[in-house]
């Protein structure tokens, strides 16, 4: 069953999923309990180290993903404060322009982050800004140095 959990397949079944619910309003509100379900149930599965190393934060992020779709997760560049990320999916909200949605899709991985110690903002969407790859940053929870620019729907 836990092989069967963390394929990249079934991880893209669930953003497919989420990218139905992201079409209504209505159904929208529902995605960040179904992401903070899905993320408590990778946690429980993986059970990841928690950290105050950045590379460590980072490291721990990229192994709850789907083994067999490590490439798709790549790590650009990994300062004292910061680890830089880039996810190369298939993003159902691509070019959608739906950044509520996209912020929503993105609380499964800062569920997981905050766990572990650590926190995620997202710098680009592929939900607006024309790329095929999202590039986010990774902080520790408790870092105070100041915030990074975030997508915003506006």
């Amino acid at each position: 069953m836990k092989k069967h959990l963390e394929k990249q397949s079934t991880f893209n079944l669930g953003l497919k999923f989420l990218a139905l619910l992201a079409k209504w309003k209505v159904t929208e509100t529902l995605i960040p309990f179904f992401t903070t379900l899905l993320a408590e149930i990778n946690l429980k599965l993986n059970k990841p180290n928690i950290s105050e190393n950045i590379e460590e934060l980072a490291n721990s992020w990229l192994k709850v993903m789907p083994p067999d779709g490590q490439h798709h997760f790549k790590k650009i560049k990994i300062t004292d404060d910061i680890a830089y990320m880039e996810i190369h999916l298939n993003y159902p909200l691509r070019n959608s322009g739906n950044m509520t949605a996209c912020n929503n899709f993105m609380n499964y991985d800062r569920s997981i982050l905050k766990s572990i110690g650590g926190s995620l903002t997202v710098l680009e969407s592929q939900a607006n800004s024309g790329k095929n790859y999202c590039s986010v940053a990774i902080k520790r929870l408790n870092d105070t140095s100041g915030d990074l620019i975030q997508d915003q729907a506006k």
